[in-house]
């Protein structure tokens, strides 16, 4: 792995024109730097942990550990910027996974029917799903990785109208702090960006920042799949049915036979660290199959909870002064409710409209004047889809602080509930369904004329017990993993 780790103390480098600075390693920051790559001669990413070879765990990365999911449209962005990035997942362990066809999911209507077509994901751990971006970035020439330090402050012409470039320190080292000059400066590194504190060192005012918190934490761990076992599935998910029952579990198959199971809980029902404690969660479930699944399976990590989930939005678009050649994305601009795992996909997504800011640029190379305040008001419009289903479905608990569900979001609620009952018995509407969950669809897609008519056609239901499971197609049982184990 290439790195720039021994930048002398008080060095400046990158003093070229074309050199862009990416703060942030993680998902975000990677793709990010793989989209400048394509317009800037070099690129560098500075980074607080040390990154090793291989899909460790890191301390930057807190949530790292828990369930993340890489939605199909991340998956689409992933393999334009990365060619073979799936086949390349996949031979390091990662397990396909037809979406609804292998994907058991309880709805708060029934379970959603999964005989539409609907997309395929590959399920993998956070660690091995960023080494593998990682790989991929490095071996691309211009591109120099700065782990072990951290960005401590903008810099910026004496008037703070245009940034120049960062100062950087090794961490835990004792060596001073140096600077890295830039044409473009990136913050990509998430919840705690600093950001706003950088914008008020410059003279700018504090910008407005939305905040929705549904009261979640999660508690997940990893189990080794028992010899021998078989379903009809490969993947779980047991959704919480708001506003009584706000408890969810997912278990998905990861590398190495594996199954990692997250338990989420709303409204300060948050799942217990503890044996004992943790195996009444799972069974407090909406269904049985997780319980049953993981009772014969060996655990093979620690319970780790988490919290820090509330959605967070930075309206840096409604700024009114902007610096010149900076930007911000990712967590670091709009972090939302992870349950829903958008956060990788709106990363792909939001390096994807750098991407297409700087292609449609009619100044000469180089002049990247206005870029930032643009780029930021069309991350803003990116975003906003993501955000209104996250947060849409976090005011379904009265407990959720932040916003209310005014009346418009109340008669989106009924309709959705009608459209969800209609998911569950016809595959047609579950394809558009899922398709809008991946991120392939806009929202609006669950308004077309023909879910209209079957919302129209369909009562809302409540399923207070275990509810059949529908059929798959022929192909998707042929294709999955058959056998006695079921749910009921």
């Amino acid at each position: 792995m290439r790195t720039a780790a021994t930048v002398p103390s008080g060095e400046t480098i990158g003093s070229g024109r074309r050199h862009a600075v990416v703060v942030g390693g993680s998902m975000a920051g990677l793709v990010a730097a793989r989209v400048l790559a394509a317009h800037f001669d070099r690129v560098t990413i500075v980074e607080r942990d040390r990154l090793r070879d291989g899909g460790a765990h890191r301390k930057g990365v807190p949530q790292g550990r828990q369930l993340h999911a890489l939605l199909a449209r991340g998956r689409d962005v992933l393999e334009a910027l990365f060619p073979g990035f799936g086949r390349e997942l996949e031979a390091a362990g990662a397990v396909p996974i037809s979406v609804p066809g292998d994907f058991l999911t309880l709805t708060k209507a029934g379970w959603l029917d999964r005989r539409a077509p609907g997309w395929t994901a590959l399920s993998a751990s956070r660690p091995l799903i960023e080494a593998t971006v990682r790989r991929r970035l490095l071996d691309l020439p211009g591109i120099t990785l700065l782990d072990g330090h951290e960005a401590t402050a903008l810099v910026a012409s004496r008037d703070g109208r245009v940034v120049r470039g960062v100062t950087v320190r090794r961490v835990g080292g004792l060596d001073g702090v140096f600077s890295v000059d830039a044409d473009l400066v990136v913050d990509a590194s998430g919840r705690g960006s600093r950001t706003p504190a950088w914008l008020a060192e410059l003279g700018y005012p504090a910008p407005e920042a939305t905040r929705v918190d549904p009261d979640i934490a999660y508690a997940t761990r990893t189990y080794r799949i028992p010899d021998g076992f078989t379903a009809d599935w490969k993947a779980v998910m047991l959704m919480s049915q708001p506003p009584t029952m706000p408890r969810t579990g997912f278990l998905f198959p990861i590398e190495d036979g594996q199954w990692m199971v997250a338990l989420m809980g709303a409204a300060g029902q948050h799942p217990p660290t503890d044996e004992e404690g943790h195996a009444a969660f799972v069974r407090s479930l909406r269904s049985p199959v997780i319980a049953e699944a993981v009772a014969d399976a060996e655990p093979v990590s620690e319970i780790r909870g988490h919290r820090g989930t509330t959605n967070r939005q930075w309206h840096f678009e409604r700024m009114r002064r902007w610096p010149e050649r900076f930007v911000v994305l990712g967590d670091a601009v709009c972090a939302f409710n992870p349950i829903y795992g958008q956060g990788m996909t709106t990363a792909a997504v939001g390096a994807e409209t750098l991407d297409a800011c700087l292609r449609s640029r009619r100044r000469p190379a180089g002049d990247l004047d206005g870029l930032g305040a643009r780029f930021q008001r069309a991350l803003a419009r990116r975003n906003a889809d993501a955000w209104m289903f996250s947060t849409g479905e976090d005011l379904r608990f009265p407990t959720t602080t932040g916003m209310t569900a005014g009346r418009v979001l109340r008669a989106q609620h009924h309709y959705l509930d009608r459209i969800e009952a209609a998911s569950t018995r016809d595959p047609a509407v579950a394809d558009v369904y899922v398709r809008a969950f991946g991120m392939l669809e806009r929202p609006t897609a669950l308004f077309r004329p023909g879910l209209v008519a079957a919302a129209a056609r369909t009562r809302p239901t409540r399923v207070t017990g275990i509810a059949p499971v529908p059929p798959r197609r022929a192909d998707q049982a042929a294709s999955g993993r058959r056998g006695e184990r079921q749910p009921a």
